[in-house]
């Protein structure tokens, strides 16, 4: 467990003595109920503990992969009023000198207690993250997705220019209509995801190795893992276990004949896609082949009640699919930059020596 450290700040009302450190048995009550009201408040928080204890025995999370920091009151360790979590990353990065694995982070879940606010616990916190990071951690980089990334960018941070696609029909409104012309598709079982998400990171791999890199760029990638993957997964199933007492049995789709597959994950109140896998030298008609894919995506949302479902980063590929859904369909598409989920990336040091160019910028890598 990380040293916690002791600070004093002068707030509005005088002095607060504060301690950081890692989360301790006593503080995840108090953590949890902190995450709930900054971020998931129709969520109880009961519901929210059982989840990240259950998230716990991931292989993505064993092994001190997924740690969670605080700052609390240092007269009531209990009072917890500032936290965040760290999760392990598989990264891939490409320079002009070679193509390596290396391990990062995702920052995740930075909340500040609404009553403590604008007192800079939110940069102590995250000061003594970026220290641990580049120390302890051995990070070669870390990311966080956050609606106000110009908050941390001074502490190192690089705003990444993020998308989102939103598909939006009323519930129970999801037309039919001719499909016979689209390719042949079908649903993946939870059994064949794993050998997928090897041969994807196996394509991502071949690919950085082939690709140009300029002497002053810096390539990187979360490698598609089946931790990765499933980590989402099971994170949706215990959530909609809790929340709405039972549990998905279906997280993608495959179109065998155009070698194309997606992943999805159930979120509140909506299926987000997790990954959209295209052959690396895509072949005609792999748009259609997402059409296909994305109309079960749209029908495990409808057997759910969710009324959405939002791609990251979607391809031009994925847009033009996007378009046929909207125009055949009649189902409202909008494409535009995340509002909250903006991608931030931040190498060892701050070190902004290189541009970063950031691929798969997909929901798999985030928390």
């Amino acid at each position: 467990m990380a040293q916690s450290v002791s600070a004093t700040i002068t707030g509005p009302n005088g002095p607060l003595d504060i301690v950081l450190g890692e989360q301790t048995p006593d503080q995840k009550s108090p953590c949890w109920e902190l995450a709930v009201a900054a971020f998931a408040p129709q969520i109880p928080a009961s519901a929210f503990a059982e989840q990240a204890e259950a998230l716990w025995k991931h292989p993505l999370a064993r092994n001190q992969g997924v740690r969670f920091w605080c700052i609390s009151l240092a007269d009531d360790p209990a009072s917890v009023v500032a936290m965040c979590g760290t999760i392990r990353r598989p990264l891939l990065v490409r320079d002009s000198e070679s193509t390596r694995e290396e391990d990062g982070y995702c920052v995740f879940m930075v909340a500040t207690h609404a009553q403590y606010r604008r007192r800079g616990l939110a940069k102590i916190l995250l000061k003594r993250i970026a220290e641990w990071l580049d120390g302890p951690g051995d990070a070669a980089a870390s990311m966080l997705y956050t609606s106000v990334g110009d908050f941390y960018v001074s502490m190192g941070w690089e705003m990444i220019p993020s998308i989102v696609s939103t598909i939006t029909y009323p519930s129970g409104a999801f037309p039919a209509n001719d499909q016979t012309s689209l390719p042949n598709s079908r649903l993946l079982s939870n059994a064949e995801i794993p050998e997928l998400c090897n041969r994807d990171v196996a394509d991502l791999k071949d690919n950085f190795e082939k690709a140009t890199v300029g002497a002053e760029e810096v390539h990187l990638a979360v490698l598609p893992t089946p931790d990765m993957i499933t980590y989402l997964h099971e994170w949706g199933d215990v959530l909609t276990l809790k929340t709405l007492g039972k549990t998905p049995q279906v997280h993608g789709a495959i179109c065998e004949a155009a070698d194309t597959w997606i992943y999805w994950h159930h979120s509140v109140e909506k299926i987000l896609i997790t990954r959209v896998r295209t052959p690396p030298k895509s072949s005609q008609g792999s748009s259609e082949a997402l059409v296909s894919l994305l109309l079960h995506a749209l029908e495990e949302a409808r057997k759910w009640g969710f009324p959405k479902v939002t791609a990251w980063e979607p391809s031009s590929e994925l847009l033009s699919a996007l378009e046929f859904i909207k125009k055949n369909f009649g189902i409202e598409v909008q494409t535009g930059q995340r509002p909250n989920s903006i991608t931030s990336v931040r190498w060892k040091g701050s070190d902004q020596t290189k541009k970063t160019i950031l691929h798969l910028n997909e929901s798999y890598a985030a928390s």
